[in-house]
């Protein structure tokens, strides 16, 4: 993501269809994130990218189910939400209801568990304006906290305002892109979408931070992903992450299971899978082979890696290996002026 300062000349909008996990990883601005999908089929989707002047609203649609993990890395105030849920949203081992919006600090991690067929929205903004938005809704300070989560749960009619506000600009930005070189066109979006946000955020009944009652599980989980990294190609055990995270056996599935919704065994070998593929998609075919890829993760058994692969991605390995990727800009939508009428953003809809 970048400053309001430099906004102007810097690409306003973005629309891609992707195929890949690491193809929407890079898509996305301001954060370094990571996805694995939980069933098998292609990893695709759709994201859309709209840069207003002191912030940035971000859309995706992913088809599978998958687990997300990331961190924030801009010095602005980020929220994510659910546009559209058909399914169990699970945030670091908590179901979820569907009105909730996460607030994250610079620097905050965040991990979920996401249905198939799914929308989200990040939202991010500068400081300043967020801060009269919410301020002139509440008639009070309402400042942000500078680190961490926060879970906002807004009143539904309030959530429902915000959330068809954002479809509605996801929508009239696709249809046409020339809104957003329009300064006074791209400044009503962007205290349209300010208003109808603070209006969710005044009225949330519950916040707290993400964290609470939590404390150990993600102690846990950071050691396993420590160890898991450090230990990358050597054959991990149940008995080695009970050792470097000091709990038991039992404690380990259970903190499994609340927070990746699988068995310690089962994403071990899911995230194994999800390495090699990236890994494949990275080697060239003319100095590498699947298997010399595969042994780096140590995989040795080659046939029943291969099953397992393509039950997994839809593809063997050796397909993988031998894609010809396009280059970055080949699915960027470009801004193209436009006669369509312009929708006014300027008051919430009934």
């Amino acid at each position: 993501m970048q400053s309001n300062e430099t906004v102007a000349t810097k690409p306003l909008y973005h629309w891609s269809l992707f195929k890949d996990h690491d193809e929407l990883s890079s898509l996305i601005q301001g954060g370094d994130s990571e996805f694995i999908q939980r069933e098998r089929g292609a990893f695709q989707g759709h994201f859309t990218f709209v840069g207003l002047d002191s912030g940035t609203v971000q859309f995706g649609y992913i088809k599978l189910p998958y687990i997300g993990k990331g961190v924030s890395r801009v010095n602005r105030a980020g929220f994510l939400m659910r546009l559209d849920l058909r399914g169990e949203w699970i945030w670091r081992g908590r179901n979820m209801d569907r009105r909730s919006i996460v607030y994250l600090a610079p620097n905050a991690e965040y991990q979920d568990i996401s249905p198939g067929d799914s929308s989200w929205a990040f939202l991010s903004f500068d400081w300043k304006p967020l801060e009269r938005a919410l301020g002139a809704f509440t008639g009070t300070d309402f400042p942000m906290a500078p680190q961490g989560c926060r879970l906002f749960l807004p009143e539904e009619d309030s959530f429902e305002t915000l959330r068809r506000r954002l479809k509605a600009v996801q929508a009239a930005v696709r249809t046409d892109p020339s809104l957003l070189q329009e300064s006074g066109a791209r400044h009503g979006i962007e205290e349209s979408v300010l208003s109808v946000l603070a209006l969710a955020l005044g009225s949330a009944s519950q916040i707290r931070p993400v964290t609470y009652g939590a404390t150990a599980r993600l102690r846990v989980v950071k050691h396993v992903e420590a160890c898991l990294e450090a230990r990358r190609g050597e054959t991990v055990y149940l008995a080695d992450l009970c050792a470097v995270t000091g709990v038991s056996e039992r404690t380990l599935r259970t903190v499994f299971q609340e927070s990746y919704g699988m068995s310690p065994v089962q994403y071990l070998r899911l995230r194994r899978l999800h390495q090699v593929r990236r890994a494949l998609r990275r080697a060239d075919s003319d100095l590498n082979t699947v298997q010399s890829v595969a042994n780096r993760f140590g995989i040795w058994h080659m046939g029943r890696f291969a099953v397992e692969y393509r039950k997994l991605f839809g593809e063997s390995p050796l397909e993988t290996l031998k894609e010809v990727r396009l280059g970055p800009n080949t699915c960027a939508s470009l801004v193209l002026p436009s006669t369509l009428s312009r929708p006014d953003f300027s008051t919430p809809e009934a």
